[in-house]
């Protein structure tokens, strides 16, 4: 064979040997990469379509590294109760010091109210435990060295276990655990907690449909804790849901990582029942509000209290609560607003601590008889993400999540066949309360009574559908923002188109808007008369051929101030407010002159 044909040969084997090893590389670049939906349907049926986006529109994130800032001062104590009685663990001292502490009510809004009052002193190196009574009690500790100086100021509370073990309930019960985060809506809690959507993967339902009916946390948790809005919950006299529970036999708690607490009147009074929760932290986080706390970020939204911040004292509340519900049904209510309001990127700070929170209630044994709610109020309400067409669309789809015992499925099947098929309707904290109050009697959630409650469901025309409608129960498909009572400004089932921000209309309809904020703060004389600077955007809102109406979703810009104001107006013989009016740029001491939480977002102090 020729010199020639065995080169040949052997650049055809090479040539062979390249391209079937290099076939499966190839094929990476030449077919086409597989498209991932950016689109997520929520809703879609004759009432209303709802769709998310995965991926997160722009946004600033905040000027100072808000993932990485800890409490700057030490913890040189912790609170312990060994055998019913109370002490304070102190850490090793690097110096002598003189503490004195007080010894307060544990239910008490009362700050200065003190029962005892007592002192100790802490040598450096080792130190014994210091003995502080027993039961439920609130402590406020500071400690100064030689020189005078404070080293440390700190609030804590003993929440004993219980002291002996209560006789069964003889009809079944199941608890009710609701855990909320202010400010995240159903896409950024896919975003910001991948840990804990894993944790939570086929162990839950979403409500994708879940909408928000007002502003604000107080005017989204009032309806579901007591039925009504939070204008009408002011002259009602019906039971909260905890008062409701506490009736059937369960112990109550509750739970904020804030000292303002979140359900007050207008004239800012306490809206709680007289007798509180059986457990109840506000009054702790008022101590240290009022004593011990110091900001974490420059804009003052995060608070410390020595090297804890608010939200850690929610969760130890939260863990010491363990051994009680373990011993008998619970109706508790948790609420965590610090830091996630203002940043975008502090809901990731928030992923692992829940993971491993219910992942401690798992091995506690606690989700086993306990259905819970991992809920929020809205989306974001302020800042650069809220600022996008996405940002405003999520403000209006917060987060509904249950985790719940298999058992329940066994034993209640149509009902719980009902509850996850509502997984896609629409939903509002309305529908939340009434599904609670049948949690109270699970007698209702037997299969003849749920298909006896249907065919009632059923028989209603549809301008008399219940406000709410226990989630045991099918929602009707037909269901629209108008039936459900979910305000225009907060109704994405419509389609928005957007207009051009100099079109006659949008100008006319703007300009009313302004005129109907400054009708609002006129009887506030130290507020001063808005002007309209710019529209910032505009939108038409698709009623369907069916109407005759239109309406426009606005954002203006106002002077003085530069307020940034979102409300709908509909256009038919006259123009028409068909919203409140909500404030999307922050106030801050803008709105110093004034106190009515209503007129506070609209003024601008003179």
């Amino acid at each position: 064979m020729s010199t020639s044909m065995r080169l040949l040969m052997l650049l055809t084997g090479i040539f062979f040997l390249l391209y079937f090893s290099l076939e499966p590389y190839m094929d990476m670049f030449e077919r086409p990469a597989i498209a991932i939906p950016e689109d997520i349907i929520f809703v879609n049926n004759s009432g209303c379509f709802l769709s998310a986006r995965q991926s997160p529109a722009r946004y600033s994130p905040a000027g100072e590294p808000i993932n990485l800032l800890r409490c700057r001062k030490p913890q040189l104590m912790s609170a312990r109760t060994r055998k019913g009685a109370n002490f304070l663990v102190p850490k090793a001292m690097l110096e002598n010091l003189q503490c004195t502490y007080w010894v307060l009510a544990a239910k008490d809004f009362q700050s200065n109210k003190v029962l005892l009052e007592g002192h100790f002193s802490l040598k450096r190196g080792a130190n014994a435990d210091i003995p502080i009574g027993e039961g439920q009690q609130i402590v406020r500790v500071k400690c100064k060295n030689q020189t005078n100086d404070t080293i440390y100021h700190d609030v804590h509370f003993f929440l004993p276990p219980p002291l002996r073990k209560l006789k069964p309930n003889e009809t079944e019960k199941l608890s009710v655990m609701v855990l909320g985060i202010d400010s995240i809506s159903q896409m950024h809690f896919v975003r910001s907690f991948p840990q804990l959507n894993g944790f939570l993967e086929n162990v839950h339902t979403k409500f994708f449909g879940y909408s928000r009916v007002g502003q604000d946390a107080r005017a989204n948790l009032m309806p579901f804790l007591s039925g009504f809005s939070s204008d009408e919950a002011e002259s009602q006299t019906e039971a909260w849901l905890w008062e409701r529970f506490r009736a059937q036999g369960y112990g109550t708690a509750y739970g904020e990582d804030s000292a303002e607490v979140l359900f007050t009147t207008r004239n800012e009074k306490k809206q709680f029942p007289s007798e509180p929760t059986e457990f109840y932290l506000p009054p702790v986080l008022l101590e240290m509000h009022s004593h011990s706390r110091y900001s974490l970020d420059l804009r003052e939204m995060i608070y410390c209290t020595a090297g804890r911040q608010f939200q850690e004292v929610l969760r130890d509340f939260i863990a010491k609560l363990v051994p009680h519900m373990r011993q008998r049904p619970f109706f508790s209510f948790f609420w965590e607003s610090q830091g996630v309001q203002e940043y975008y990127e502090f809901a990731t700070q928030l992923d692992q601590p829940y993971m491993m929170l219910l992942k401690s209630l798992q091995e506690a044994d606690i989700l086993n008889n306990t259905i819970l709610f991992l809920m929020s109020d809205h989306g974001l309400r302020a800042g650069d993400y809220r600022s996008s067409f996405q940002g405003m669309e999520e403000e209006s789809q917060p987060l509904l999540l249950a985790i719940y015992p298999d058992w329940l499925k066994v034993k209640y099947p149509q009902a719980m066949e009902n509850f996850e098929r509502n997984s896609h309707s629409l939903v509002t904290p309305y529908d939340l309360h009434q599904t609670l109050r049948d949690i109270t009697c699970l007698d209702q959630l037997q299969n003849s009574q749920i298909e006896q409650r249907n065919k009632t469901l059923q028989s209603h025309l549809p301008e008399n559908l219940p406000r709410g409608i226990s989630l045991f129960l099918p929602i009707p498909e037909y269901r629209t923002c108008e039936l459900a009572h979910i305000p225009s400004l907060f109704c994405f089932c419509r389609k928005h188109t957007e207009i051009p921000l100099d079109d006659g209309l949008v100008l006319r309809c703007s300009r009313f808007l302004v005129k109907s904020i400054n009708q609002l703060t006129k009887p506030h004389s130290q507020c001063a008369e808005l002007k309209l600077h710019s529209v910032v955007m505009a939108y038409f809102m698709d009623f369907g051929e069916e109407s005759f109406d239109h309406e426009l979703r606005l954002r203006v810009m106002t002077l003085p101030g530069h307020g940034e104001f979102e409300a709908t107006v509909r256009v038919s013989d006259a123009l028409k407010l068909t919203s409140s009016i909500s404030r999307v740029n922050p106030y801050q001491a803008q709105s110093h002159c004034v106190s009515d939480p209503r007129i506070k977002v609209l003024c601008f102090c003179t």
